[in-house]
Order: structure tokens, then sequence, then C-alpha cells
């Protein structure tokens, strides 16, 4: 689908060069003849020829892009439309008095065009056969290969020749500017549209990506909870019904068993907390990030400060990206920081919650960055249209910030 789209694309962006060639030497031509008239230039002149020659060849170029049903086969034939434009405006040039006239300008909308829509090493190749073509016809002209043709034969100064004025002024500002002028609005439109595509599909993508973690976030949810309601209370039932058969088993099997089934309702619990705590539902964002805190500070022998600056609850979705980022950032102090102190804070203002991590660990140099955990997180951030920052360096702890928008839910903070 996407070729199919690029070759719809490339082929309209063709044919509306096609078309403003097209326009631009009709309206050359339909001034140039009465101008022709007025100042008795013969007919046969290649001024006025040159422009119906050059309109005639876009007719079966545009049939042959129309055939075209791949990439490589409309550039070929537009490759091969540059080559036919060059060497007809080559000839042009010299019947319009060589390199001694402006003819030497007519090149460049077949440079501009073909760096557009061919491919760099072609575009350059058709830049080389133009430089090649113009400096041929100079030498040859130069070494009487080819005789030197004079567009205007005039007593005096040519600037005092009313026919050269008008002719160079038809052919530079009116023709050559004006349809540079088209040129430049048409690309202009041609990237603001690339711009919008490309900005609506993003759009969707973050549109989606939220979607999906919404969803994983309910699915943490769910299983949390049933971690929690059902499996914990199976394992508590389980040893509970165990204490009846204390004599059967002997103290010693039953102590086995009862510890066993003591570490799995831990490690349960563990597991519930750490998918989704169930306080997060409960009483929000920062009674949970207390309980994380107090966990990891008596498990790592670490100070850990926790200030909340809340006024309401936040959304499901960002006190659940919060908490996420905040178990990510201590977790890593515990892991690789080394640090004895740590300040959390949480905040909100501007329509954006903000969770704020400090250590006065050992630092890191944030562009070496290579762990999964604050990558994901860092994506995870942006999709939600939010931005993550690091600062810190060796020796000098480390301050991670996260920012995302959010609407007040009108909840009070317990």
């Amino acid at each position: 689908m996407d070729m199919l789209a690029d070759l719809h694309e490339l082929k309209s962006g063709m044919i509306r060069t096609i078309l403003m060639r097209r326009i631009t030497l009709a309206v050359f031509t339909v001034i140039a003849f009465p101008t022709a008239f007025l100042l008795r230039i013969s007919l046969l002149d290649p001024l006025l020829y040159a422009p119906i020659l050059w309109l005639l060849i876009t007719f079966p170029f545009r049939k042959l892009v129309d055939r075209q049903q791949t990439l490589g086969a409309v550039h070929g034939a537009h490759i091969a439309y540059f080559v036919a434009e060059i060497l007809l405006l080559t000839l042009l040039v010299h019947r319009l008095g060589g390199i001694a006239w402006i003819g030497g300008m007519f090149y460049v909308f077949t440079v501009i065009y073909a760096n557009f829509f061919l491919p760099r090493l072609h575009g350059a190749a058709v830049t080389g056969a133009v430089v090649f073509a113009y400096a041929g016809l100079a030498i040859a002209e130069y070494s009487g290969l080819l005789p030197h043709r004079p567009l205007f034969s005039t007593a005096g100064p040519q600037y005092q020749s009313l026919s050269y004025i008008l002719t160079t002024l038809l052919a530079g500002p009116v023709a050559i500017y004006a349809l540079l002028a088209v040129t430049v609005r048409t690309f202009a439109g041609v990237y603001a549209r690339k711009n919008r595509l490309l900005a609506a599909r993003e759009d969707q993508l973050a549109r989606m990506s939220r979607q999906l973690l919404n969803a994983h976030d309910k699915e943490r949810q769910r299983i949390a909870r049933s971690l929690h309601d059902e499996l914990i209370q199976c394992l508590a039932a389980i040893k509970l019904y165990l204490a009846p058969a204390r004599d059967s088993l002997g103290a010693d099997r039953y102590e086995q068993i009862d510890s066993i089934l003591e570490t799995a309702i831990s490690q349960t619990r563990s597991l519930a907390y750490s998918v989704r705590p169930p306080l997060l539902d409960d009483l929000g964002l920062f009674a949970s990030v207390q309980r994380l805190a107090e966990g990891l500070a008596e498990q790592a022998n670490l100070r850990i400060d926790v200030t909340c600056d809340l006024k309401t609850r936040l959304s499901t979705a960002v006190e659940s990206l919060l908490f996420h980022a905040a178990q990510e950032c201590l977790q890593n102090v515990v892991r690789h920081a080394n640090a004895t102190k740590v300040t959390l804070k949480l905040s909100a203002g501007g329509g954006h919650a903000c969770l704020s991590v400090d250590d006065n660990g050992q630092g890191f140099c944030p562009t070496s960055v290579h762990g999964l955990g604050l990558r994901s997180l860092l994506e995870r951030v942006e999709v939600c249209g939010g931005k993550m920052q690091i600062d810190s360096s060796p020796g000098a702890g480390t301050r991670i910030t996260v920012e995302v928008p959010h609407h007040d839910s009108s909840r009070a903070v317990d």
C-alpha cells in the first residue's frame, strides 16, 4: 500500500509540473506573438517557435508517465524526458544566441525538477548532463565547431534596442521568474501536504499507542485484583484448612508446608503489588508511592522523602504512568546509584502532572543509558504526550523529571 501511495504521489507531482510547463509556455506564446507582430519580429524567430516545441514534448511525456506502474519505471520515463529536454534546450540556446544571451537560464527547471523527483544519484546525473551540455555548447562556439548565431542584430548597444529589452523581459521575468514562483509554491504545497499527512499519521499512532497503554493498564489492574482477591485468598484458605491436620502430618511436616504457603502468599502479594498496587485505585498515587518508598527504603537501608503538592486525584492513566515512573526511578537508585538519600516529589499545575526524583548517588552520563527500563519509560511518557528529562553526571547525583499532560479529575487527595 505504501508503494502504491508513493507511486500515486510521484505521478501526481510530475503531472502538476507538466501542467505548470504547459500553462507557462502557453502564456508565453500568447504574449510573444502579439509582441513579435508589433516589433516586426519574424515568426520563424526561434524565440517564438522554441516554446511551442518545448510545449509539444510534454504531451507524449504525460502519456508515458500514465502508463508506468512502478517507481523505477516512472523514474526511467522521467530521465528519458530530461534527456530529450536537455537536447532540445541546448539546440534552442544555440539558436537563441548561445552563451551571449540568457538562454542558459532555461535549464534551471530541468535541474530543479530532476533533483526534486528523481533519486539522488539520478538527479546528480541529470545536473551533470545539463552542465556538460551548456559547457559543451560554449566550447563548441568558442572553438568554431558551431557557428555563433546572434539573436539580435543591432547597430548600437543592445540595452538601447527596444526589441532586445522586450524580448529579454518576456523570456526572463515574465516566463522564467513566473514559472519559478509557481514551482516554489507547488513544491511548498507538496511539502505542506506531506507534513499534514505525517502529522495525521503520528496523531493516529499516538492515539493507538495510548489505547494500547490503557488496555495494558486495565489488564494489569485485572491481574493484580485477581492475584490479591483470588489467589491469595485461596492460599490463605489452604493454610487455614491445613491447621486441623497438624497432628496427622506431624509438627515438622506441618511447619514445612505452612512455611511454603506463607512464602507463596508473601510472593503473590508482592507480585500483585508490583503489577499494580491496590492502593493506587483505592487511595491514589501519593499513598501508593509512599508505600513503595517505605518498602524500598527498608530493603536498601535508604532514606526516601516523599512530598506531594497534588490537590486532586489525577486520571487513572496518569496515576498509573507516574507510579510506574516512580517505581522504575527508585529501583534504579537502589540497584545502581549507591545513594543514601532520595527526594521524590509529586506536583501538578498548568495542565501537567510532574514527578521528580533526586538522589545523592554516584551519577552517570545520561547519553550512555543502555537499560531497557528507562528507555521504555521514556517511550511510554512520549506516547502520552509528555516528556522526561535526565540530569546527571558522574559523582554528582541524578535528577529525573517526568511531566505528562492531565485534566483535573476533581477527586480529592486523601
